[in-house]
């Protein structure tokens, strides 16, 4: 599986994705391949034996892309924050039409009914 079919998977997963995310996903698929070949570039640079410096200036555009892939991350919803903030509320007619919302409240109605049994059991 590709990088992006699998940040798509995901977001399906999460009850995100839209077809309009694609070339966000695609973005974030090429930032971190640029980022595993700058690593492998900066290892390079360390003698045997030893870690590669926090000095050499490969480090600087590492610490770059890491703010960048985390940014493209979040704007697709794939952090915990943001995830947080693209969920719907559980109320109105907006939460009937987003996945994540409608599973939300499914789950709270099964949950209450789980409680009304038990409280009728006791």
């Amino acid at each position: 599986m590709t990088k992006e079919q699998i940040y798509a998977e995901q977001m399906r997963d999460l009850g995100i994705y839209d077809k309009a995310f694609e070339p966000e996903i695609h973005t974030l698929a090429i930032l971190e391949r640029e980022h595993q070949r700058t690593m492998k570039e900066w290892k390079a640079t360390a003698e045997d034996g030893r870690a590669p410096s926090a000095a050499d200036k490969l480090y600087t555009v590492i610490q770059q892309q890491r703010r960048d892939i985390l940014a493209h991350r979040e704007a697709l919803g794939l952090t915990p924050k943001a995830f947080k903030r693209l969920r719907p509320m559980d109320s109105g007619a907006a939460a009937d039409s987003e996945p994540v919302g409608g599973a939300n409240r499914q789950l709270a109605g099964l949950l209450d009914r789980l409680m009304e049994g038990a409280n009728g059991d006791a």
